[in-house]
């Protein structure tokens, strides 16, 4: 009955990522959508030196080209080197830190790597296609390589890791005009972070073919209970397993026990408030959490290792109890987070597929070595170490004898089963 109760839309995203390719189902799963974790791209621009140089927040891919020509020309942090970074991040960030994929989603909608391996639905919503053999890729490489060769794209983004990628946004003199990041974390301290406080978050660029999306993490439900086909008492455990659908008992797994955890004391609750809120996404806060459980040893519960569901609006409308909302706090970004990105993406997004023990197979070798491909040959395409023009059909020919073709055609069929089961 609680498994039954959850939302129907909801309830289908569980159940596509619950079959399996041979149509039945062997486990149930844990769905708990956090609106923060979908658009982990967000985009940050130095505010700081757009007001120093007297220019408006740029809207489009051209108007970023401007503005950064003008941080490259005018040395707006004033340090009297020509110092400054245009474009920041790095190709191996899994967070948002790809900057490529934040740029790249003006021009096609693009899932870098991760689940489906970067394949993603056509404007059509059924038909799956690898964004990067498409000609929106290549206008988004041509745009990079441009910012390229003009000195606005930073070098550095093919071949930092975490920790340059950190250092670098912390000089002491700020050095970044534009980055892609997930985490206000990669500046310590941020509410009070020198650099960090000169950076706005943006909204999504749009391209010149008013494409406007940003790479969206989709919440594929993890499958965490399974129950073995030689039980005497599966009855049993299906009522076990649905008790952790109960909507409290959801809310115990993430947040801890009622009254020591979390609250939804009306005296409490009257008296927090959250940036969703502030935002005038929700009317009011559902519940706040009023200790650091996560961050200490504990024996109240499992710590999502359980199934459970628990609804985005629950999510949106938890509350820091133990601190005082600050509205002047630039950290407090989730809200203008929502507003800004989640709806930049395409209606349909393809979902996790789930490929049969013998299309595993065949295409195991595309799955491992055509995501590889794609960043070695964007990297190459951006820092002209490739030509664009003379080398575009060549790409694609070597994408094919990678086996890209066969892998679409097996995706197709998968995708297809999964709207028919």
């Amino acid at each position: 009955p609680n498994y039954n109760a959850i939302p129907e839309a909801d309830k289908e995203i569980m159940e596509t990522a619950q079959t399996m390719a041979d149509g039945n189902v062997y486990s149930l799963s844990s769905f708990q959508p956090e609106a923060w974790n979908f658009t982990p791209n967000r985009t940050f621009i130095n505010k700081a030196w757009l007001d120093k140089l007297g220019l408006a927040v740029p809207t489009t891919t051209e108007e970023l080209k401007d503005v950064l020509i003008a941080f490259r020309d005018n040395d707006p942090n004033g340090n009297g080197k020509m110092d400054e970074i245009g474009v920041y991040g790095y190709q191996g960030g899994w967070y948002g830190e790809n900057v490529l994929a934040t740029l790249m989603n003006s021009f096609v909608f693009w899932n870098r790597g991760g689940q489906n391996g970067g394949l993603s639905l056509a404007e059509d919503g059924s038909t799956v296609i690898a964004p990067f053999a498409t000609e929106g890729w290549k206008k988004g490489l041509q745009y990079m390589n441009d910012l390229y060769n003009e000195g606005l794209l930073a070098p550095g983004i093919f071949i930092d890791d975490g920790s340059q990628f950190k250092a670098t946004l912390n000089e002491e003199d700020n050095v970044v005009g534009f980055v892609s990041m997930g985490s206000v974390s990669n500046y310590p301290d941020a509410a009070t972070n020198a650099n960090f406080l000169e950076m706005e978050m943006i909204q999504p660029l749009t391209g010149p073919d008013g494409i406007c999306y940003v790479p969206y993490t989709q919440y594929s439900p993890d499958q965490n209970l399974f129950i073995f086909s030689a039980t005497k008492n599966a009855e049993l455990a299906v009522r076990f397993a649905d008790e952790f659908y109960d909507s409290d008992t959801s809310i115990i797994v993430r947040y801890g026990e009622e009254g020591v955890d979390w609250t939804r004391d009306p005296e409490v609750l009257s008296g927090v408030t959250n940036a969703f809120v502030e935002e005038g996404l929700y009317d009011k806060v559902s519940l706040a959490s009023i200790s650091n459980m996560w961050s200490e040893n504990s024996t109240q519960t499992w710590h999502n290792c359980n199934p459970r569901y628990t609804s985005a609006e629950v999510c949106n409308t938890v509350a820091n109890g133990m601190v005082e909302y600050n509205a002047d706090d630039p950290t407090q970004l989730h809200g203008k987070n929502y507003a800004y990105y989640a709806d930049k993406h395409p209606d349909k997004v393809l979902p996790l597929l789930h490929y049969t023990e013998e299309d595993s197979v065949l295409i195991q070798d595309a799955l491992a070595n055509i995501p590889e491909y794609v960043n070695k040959a964007m990297a190459e395409f951006i820092t002209g170490a490739r030509d664009i023009e003379s080398g575009w059909d060549a790409y694609l020919d070597e994408m094919n004898s990678l086996g890209l073709e066969q892998w679409l055609t097996i995706a197709q069929k998968t995708y297809d089963e999964s709207l028919e089961n």
